[in-house]
């Protein structure tokens, strides 16, 4: 086993995921609580980008060493189902992102600094993992691992491509109401299941499809928010600095790892706590595909 640099770890991606095609049903889960959230204005989060990440973490990035038995070896298989996605995500994002955070927080422990004070050693798991409300549960999660209930920090969605696809929000996009109203999904989950007293939920969040990553930064607790450029799964490294969705996954998890910017602070007008937990059962949407 070789230990590179954290950045070399996040280089290599596997290459985007195949599917095949065998009629797929077109539906998603859907909620009328998510309306809560769905959104009205989307801007671009233009700062969430390579050269912001060099600049924030290039020490951390260049000194952490990361072993590469984390990293799989095989190539994916072709897919057919949204549950056998996630098991791939488990597998070629999840697994080698939480090492290369826990690699990052034992450094961070070793080499004390006042540039890493008031961060949370966190990981990333299933949504399951953390503290649940009203029988929601995101598809996963960064939460700090060391408390028996933790909040779900980021909360993120995964969904194959034909089921979400980013150029879905574009202003002409002739799916674009369909793209907003399963985004509602991801952003009630970040507004009630971030929750904390005087806060409004998780300010970041993400979707993850066969295709690229999506990040999302909310800039209120319900109708506006920031949409980063896709980022595709990239492949195996050429060599040159570039985004890749493990990258861009372990960056996430360092913006929720801090402990004064992870959530929303509360404001006038904010959903109440009755608005935000619910009993009923969430169930697939009849119909989702024209919503």
């Amino acid at each position: 086993m070789a230990n590179i640099t954290l950045m070399e770890f996040l280089q290599t991606d596997p290459a985007a995921f195949q599917y095949y095609d065998r009629n797929q049903a077109n539906t998603s889960t859907y909620h009328e609580r998510f309306d809560i959230t769905r959104v009205t204005n989307i801007h671009t989060w233009d700062e969430f980008n390579l050269g912001t990440i060099m600049n924030q973490f290039r020490d951390l990035l260049d000194n952490v060493r990361v072993g590469t038995d984390a990293r799989p070896i095989t190539p994916p298989l072709r897919f057919a189902a949204e549950d056998y996605l996630r098991e791939l995500v488990c597998v070629y994002a999840d697994r080698p992102v939480r090492r290369a955070l826990a690699r990052t927080f034992t450094y961070i422990a070793a080499n004390p600094s006042n540039e890493w004070v008031g961060r949370t050693a966190i990981t990333l798991g299933a949504g399951s993992s953390t503290a649940l409300i009203g029988k929601f549960v995101p598809d996963r999660a960064m939460y700090n691992p060391s408390v028996d209930v933790s909040v779900n920090r980021l909360p993120g969605e995964i969904k194959p491509s034909w089921k979400w696809d980013a150029a879905w929000l574009a202003p002409h996009s002739e799916r674009r109401r369909v793209g907003i109203k399963r985004l509602s999904q991801l952003t009630f989950y970040m507004l009630q299941q971030g929750y904390r007293a005087q806060h409004s939920g998780a300010k970041y969040g993400y979707m993850l499809t066969d295709k690229e990553l999506i990040a999302f930064r909310k800039e209120d607790a319900q109708r506006t928010i920031s949409v980063s450029k896709p980022v595709p799964w990239a492949g195996p490294s050429n060599g040159e600095p570039r985004m890749t969705v493990l990258l861009a996954l372990w960056y996430l998890g360092m913006l929720s790892s801090h402990d004064d910017d992870w959530n929303l602070d509360a404001q006038p007008g904010d959903p109440a706590d009755s608005e935000l937990i619910s009993q009923r059962r969430v169930a697939p949407a009849p119909g989702a595909a024209t919503s």
